[in-house]
């Protein structure tokens, strides 16, 4: 009888945990937009300098959401500010904008990532994270972070994880 009671509290016990805990997870991603972008593989419009300060500039048309119109694109500057990091690795400087139909609603990326040293790109099957700086239009305000993945031949992907006020 008293095994039995036992086991019949840590059920209980175990349910309401499970109870109480799962709201708390379902309400962490409330709020929460998610935004994919796709586009083909990046070519450089311009590359200005060697090294240390080297700028790169690209443009690509995309997709959002699997849907491709026209004034959908990304416009990017990628700036070396560091070399000779761990792994034959540079940091870079990134302003990347992503206009979404009309000039009005953007989603702007910021912050630093690793490149391989004097590469053009990402390697194929690398992802990084960046912050989203801010937004206008329809993303006016927003918050959050973009995962970038490189796909190769493939294209890119831009998995955008933003809180819109």
């Amino acid at each position: 009888m008293r095994i039995a009671f036992r086991a019949a509290a840590v059920l209980v016990t175990t349910f309401a945990l499970i109870a109480v805990a799962a709201p708390a997870q379902a309400q962490s991603n409330k709020g929460i937009t998610t935004v994919t972008v796709y586009h083909q593989p990046v070519t450089t419009t311009s590359v200005t300098g060697s090294g240390l300060d080297t700028v790169r500039t690209f443009f690509a048309p995309t997709a959002v959401n699997g849907k491709a119109a026209d004034s959908q694109y990304l416009t990017g500057t990628l700036t070396t500010i560091t070399l000779g990091m761990p792994g034959n690795q540079e940091v870079r400087a990134a302003n990347l904008i992503f206009v979404f139909g009309s000039i009005a609603n953007q989603l702007v990326v910021g912050g630093a990532s690793l490149y391989p040293a004097g590469g053009a790109t990402l390697e194929v099957g690398a992802k990084m994270t960046r912050p989203v700086i801010g937004g206008s239009g329809i993303y006016a305000g927003a918050a959050g972070e973009a995962i970038s993945t490189n796909l190769g031949a493939n294209g890119w992907t831009h998995v955008f994880k933003i809180r819109i006020p």
